[in-house]
């Protein structure tokens, strides 16, 4: 899939099918596109590298839709060195995350997160319903992933790698399309475990859980690494992206409208899951890339909407940028 793609529907999938080996279309079959420039992009709650690779996505995205391959596989070498810097802040966030106990430590049992949406980062990364029971115990937390899982899980990165060097070489932008959006969806859920957005930064909230998420987080980004390698699985690939683009927002709103003032950590974090959930959604959209900037800087103002109770503006603003269906 090509995530921002400025309505070009049926024919960026032809373009892509040509890049990919596909018959290559006739000078006359579809004339270019005229050219869109790439919108600037400015989040505040996202690492700069994503910023980049939203930019350069667009960029080659709309190259491919004019047939402009010199632009579309310059801008394709940018997308992937990119990509790369996101699954380094991926391998650390999973490194900074693993338990360290030593033989005179003593393992104490966690307290009740059956509250927290565990179960929406799972959807985040694209963990299968029928991989759930594995990822997430019956007390709805994350099953704590050995040392050797995670060093499964940062050779998976490894290996992701190797499939983006792939994609380089060959030009192949049908190959990096997927991988884009695994990849994006990584550093998004890990970003709201231990980025800037974290709920700890938002809230007083409860200590335990300040200390459980992101390790917590970092057991399903495990999990859906080692998943990814072993099955190619992906639940987001299953369904239309304006299917998926209309539930989220759908979610979240009820979300906001349900919301009310509290310092629970644990509601917060909810928010900022389904807050990225609708971010990701939309990334694949066929939409004018001026309305989906606009729709994702009303989501990056969540956090200061927390911080000042102001939910149900920042909820009536998000009605009226509704993604397109």
């Amino acid at each position: 899939m090509s995530f921002i793609v400025p309505g070009q529907g049926k024919k960026n999938e032809e373009v892509i099918g040509t890049r990919a080996g596909a018959k290559p279309l006739t000078p006359e079959s579809a004339p270019a596109a005229p050219i869109e420039e790439p919108p600037v992009v400015e989040f505040a709650g996202w690492p700069p590298a994503l910023q980049k690779v939203v930019q350069d996505d667009f960029r080659r995205t709309s190259a491919l839709a004019g047939y402009r391959w010199k632009t579309a596989d310059a801008a394709l070498v940018d997308v992937v060195r990119g990509l790369d810097d996101l699954l380094d802040l991926a391998a650390d966030s999973i490194q900074d995350t693993e338990p360290q106990r030593s033989g005179r430590q003593t393992r104490k049992a966690p307290p009740p997160t059956a509250e927290v949406s565990f179960d929406e980062v799972a959807d985040l990364l694209g963990i299968p319903a029928d991989g759930l029971n594995e990822a997430i115990d019956d007390a709805g937390r994350p099953v704590r992933r050995s040392r050797a899982d995670r060093r499964t899980a940062l050779r998976a990165i490894k290996q992701l790698r190797v499939q983006l060097q792939q994609a380089e070489v060959t030009m192949d932008h049908a190959r990096l399309a997927p991988l884009t959006g695994f990849i994006v969806r990584l550093a998004l859920a890990l970003g709201t475990a231990v980025g800037s957005q974290s709920p700890s930064e938002l809230v007083a909230g409860d200590e335990h859980l300040d200390t459980l998420i992101p390790p917590a987080v970092g057991a399903l980004a495990a999990f859906a690494l080692e998943r990814r390698t072993a099955a190619l699985a992906d639940a987001w690939n299953e369904h239309k992206p304006a299917t998926l683009a209309a539930q989220t927002h759908k979610d979240l709103l009820e979300s906001l409208s349900e919301a009310k003032p509290t310092n629970d950590t644990a509601a917060t974090f909810g928010l900022l899951v389904r807050s990225a959930r609708a971010w990701v959604a939309c990334f694949q959209l066929d939409w004018p890339a001026t309305d989906k900037v606009q729709y994702w800087q009303a989501l990056d103002e969540l956090p200061d909407a927390i911080r000042d109770d102001s939910l149900q503006t920042l909820h009536d603003r998000l009605d009226t940028l509704a993604p397109p269906r």
